[in-house]
């Protein structure tokens, strides 16, 4: 996670959120997908910060239902609990959410 380039975006306040979202997404990717080819963006313009993470995999990555002595399998539900909108490519290969920044500019 590029923090120096979410502070210089001005989004210093959803720097904690993003971090935490971001790696679940790259930690699946590495996990489920290969760990080869793992291609991380995003974006922000004046509503949200969007991240999409790639990788070669075609298995298509799913929400799956955990309860407390589930050892994994959390990191699809920890970005929709954090998320205000995510979703997978329909080919597989890509996660994306993003994060409404003005659920953070009342942090700031």
């Amino acid at each position: 996670m590029n923090g120096a380039l979410l502070t210089l975006w001005d989004l210093r306040p959803c720097i904690d959120v993003a971090a935490l979202v971001l790696t679940e997404l790259v930690t699946n990717a590495f996990q489920h997908g290969g760990g080869e080819d793992i291609t991380v963006t995003w974006c922000a313009d004046v509503t949200h910060l969007t991240m999409r993470v790639e990788d070669s995999s075609p298995v298509r990555p799913v929400l799956r239902a955990v309860d407390e002595t589930s050892e994994g399998g959390r990191g699809l539900s920890i970005v929709e609990a954090l998320a205000d909108a995510w979703g997978v490519s329909e080919d597989g290969h890509a996660v994306h959410c993003a994060l409404a920044l003005a659920e953070y500019a009342a942090r700031a």
